[in-house]
């Protein structure tokens, strides 16, 4: 565990006899060792050196191949190509974030599927994007290609201190932000996540978390190669389409440590019969890292307690903190513990104010330093991330950047070799967020309490709504694009569920006239982000004024406040069809046979809240990017390999999909 960089890392495990589990589907999985794993990142190499990728280039990877992914993020460590991972996605917005990415860095190469890369060839030349993709074209390499007999690669010998890879935020309208990580950062942070979770030689770890995502790259790939163990991958969209193979597969694997967010687990529990999983042993799961957003205290509960039968330790629920800047692990909870809680007052938690706890338990003050006032509707529960993982710093700061004590709410800071030492080519950025002694400010405000973190919001309003991170402003950009809300008129947030975690997504738009006046605008709205970035809009909500402050910036909490007050009617984003339609009706429909029920069928056992009907745009009644998924796994089980997740863009009603397959079965 002594390496110096992770090629060193990789070409140590030459000898190995860990593996890598490659799920692939139910049923699919291949065993790929270290050793394999380091000839074919070889054979990868040479193929991106024939291309004319040397030391210092850089190559973006986007394939939902993990076994792919793998031989291509190694071949580039080993070659000393910078690797840029990018994540896949059939939305225009998905595409336009990897022609920006590309626009930011110095003449990139592509390693991406053949099917993908016609993709992003048609889409150029859609949206005047064919030099971007020209350039790219000449350092592009099929990851699904037989590769051409090349000789020997030449292997780079890096420093310690040159980047590893670069991490590249979520964005949609803005530019994003790349998190420069060198092979120090990452080898100090896989050492602080080793030692402050207690990983052991035997440990064997198992994600379905996408490999573009720092927790399931670093967390789940380069900790078990660090620690030469076994783990196991998944692919994202095998989990959405059939949640219980999580279990499934970990158990068969004999897997120790596990991973998912507030939506995973949720996704789990909506399809969770206990029957189905009674053979089920899960007493060998030691940990469950929760992270990658705001951790719901009302979920973690229900996870385990439906699971406790299945013999799943209460304890195994390990909420964490973590960011790609802290090449992940920030903190960690203390081992062998139920995770903790706090009740805290949600009106004292303005930065450098001092917070009113509450008792978690009885929500009354359980010492002479609480607030006496009983917690009632004031109190918001929040989950201990645990403590300072090894070799890094937390401090709480005020807007100005000075120290504030504990038990006061403020921006997180953080600071350690295996923070980032600043964004790529973002001069200014960098200079707001990182100061002079090297202390990062992560954007997360919370406080400190006996040692543990809490963190209580998002100083840069992200909402994580549909599986995925967004930023209101890209989204109110696209919609002030499109031309269906004037500027200065519209702001987008988001409301909480407590006893979910679940965000939802708010539209506000300043309207005076008649609500009734705003319904089909409304439906505009909706589809249009539902097409082109995947969420869903829960609520179209006409108010009298977008509140701002002096400086002119939307005071979006207010709009929310208001709402929960009862001062706003919003508009639901429901189907057009008659929302008391039962479920035998949509039974019965299935029974006739035809196309077009049997695809009603499978829309309204995935749709939740509403009824969806055969003239139904699934975009405009604000389906994500989940269920989307959900509905085509489930397509593809009647109709094996007949619709392609990118036909219900073009096919988005029921109706023209049901003409679709039948002239397509009809030819």
């Amino acid at each position: 565990m002594n390496h110096q960089t992770l090629t060193d890392m990789l070409l140590d495990r030459a000898g190995s006899e860990s593996h890598v589990n490659l799920i692939e589907g139910q049923g699919k999985r291949q065993q790929l060792p270290y050793r394999e794993l380091l000839t074919r990142a070889r054979a990868r190499l040479a193929q991106f050196q024939n291309a004319g990728l040397q030391p210092g280039s850089q190559l973006i990877i986007q394939t939902a191949d993990n076994s792919h992914f793998l031989e291509g993020f190694w071949a580039c460590l080993l070659g000393g190509i910078t690797a840029v991972p990018v994540s896949g996605g059939n939305s225009s917005e998905h595409r336009f974030k990897l022609f920006r990415i590309a626009s930011t860095l110095d003449r990139p190469g592509l390693f991406t599927d053949a099917r993908t890369a016609e993709r992003l060839q048609d889409f150029a030349a859609q949206n005047d994007l064919e030099q971007g993709f020209a350039e790219l074209s000449q350092r592009t390499v099929i990851s699904d290609q037989v590769a051409p007999a090349a000789a020997e690669p030449a292997i780079h010998a890096p420093d310690e201190n040159d980047v590893a890879f670069i991490q590249f935020s979520s964005g949609s309208t803005s530019t994003p932000k790349g998190v420069v990580l060198t092979h120090r950062n990452l080898l100090t942070n896989l050492r602080s996540i080793v030692s402050s979770s207690g990983m052991t030689p035997t440990e064997h770890q198992f994600s379905w978390m996408p490999l573009t995502h720092d927790m399931g790259l670093i967390g789940f790939h380069l900790t078990p190669v660090f620690m030469d163990n076994n783990h196991s991958l998944m692919p994202t969209d095998v989990f959405v389409r059939r949640p219980g193979a999580w279990l499934d597969e970990a158990v068969l694997a004999g897997a120790t440590v596990l991973c998912s967010p507030n939506f995973g687990f949720q996704h789990l529990l909506k399809s969770f019969k206990p029957e189905k999983f009674e053979s089920l042993d899960l007493s060998g799961i030691r940990l469950i890292f929760n992270g990658a957003e705001p951790i719901s205290v009302s979920l973690c509960h229900r996870f385990v307690t439906a699971l406790a039968p299945l013999g799943l330790n209460p304890a195994s629920m390990y909420p964490v903190y973590g960011l790609a800047e802290a090449s992940l692990a920030v903190a960690f909870p203390a081992l062998d513990s139920t995770f903790s809680t706090l009740v805290i007052d949600r009106t004292r938690l303005g930065i450098a104010q001092q917070v009113s706890l509450f008792d978690a338990r009885t929500a009354r003050p359980d010492d002479a330093m609480f607030d006496t006032v009983d917690g009632g509707e004031r109190g918001v529960e929040f989950v201990s991330v645990g403590y300072p993982v090894k070799d890094v710093s937390i401090r709480i700061t005020d807007e100005g950047g000075a120290a504030l004590p504990d038990d006061t709410t403020g921006h997180i800071c953080i600071h350690g070799e295996n923070v980032t030492a600043g964004y790529y080519r973002e001069p200014e950025l960098n200079r707001q967020t990182i100061d002079g002694d090297g202390w990062l400010n992560t954007g997360d405000l919370g406080f400190m309490h006996a040692g543990q973190l809490y963190i209580t919001g998002r100083s840069k309003d992200i909402i994580f709504v549909s599986g995925q991170n967004v930023y209101p402003h890209d989204l109110e950009e696209i919609i002030l694009q499109a031309g269906l809300v004037e500027r200065g008129k519209l702001a987008i947030s988001s409301r909480r569920v407590a006893e979910t975690g679940e965000e939802k997504l708010l539209i506000f738009v300043l309207h005076r006239a008649e609500a009734a006046d705003l319904v089909d605008k409304a439906r505009d709205m909706t589809r249009l982000l539902g097409e082109t970035v995947g969420v869903a809009v829960h609520a179209v909500i006409p108010v009298p004024r977008i509140p701002k402050t002096t400086s002119g910036k939307v005071q979006r909490f207010l709009l929310v406040e208001a709402l929960e007050q009862g001062e706003y009617e919003a508009l639901l984003q429901a189907s057009s069809s008659d929302t008391d339609a039962t479920s035998e009706s949509v039974d019965e429909a299935a029974e006739a046979g035809d196309t077009t029920s049997r695809l009603l069928a499978i829309c309204n056992a995935q749709v939740e809240d509403m009824t969806v009907a055969a003239e139904d745009n699934l975009f405009e009644l604000g389906i994500s990017s989940l269920t989307l998924a959900q509905i085509h796994a489930a397509i593809e089980d009647n109709w094996p390999d007949q619709v392609d997740i990118t036909d219900l863009f073009d096919y988005p009603t029921v109706a023209e999909l049901a003409r679709f397959l039948d002239e397509r079965n009809a030819a």
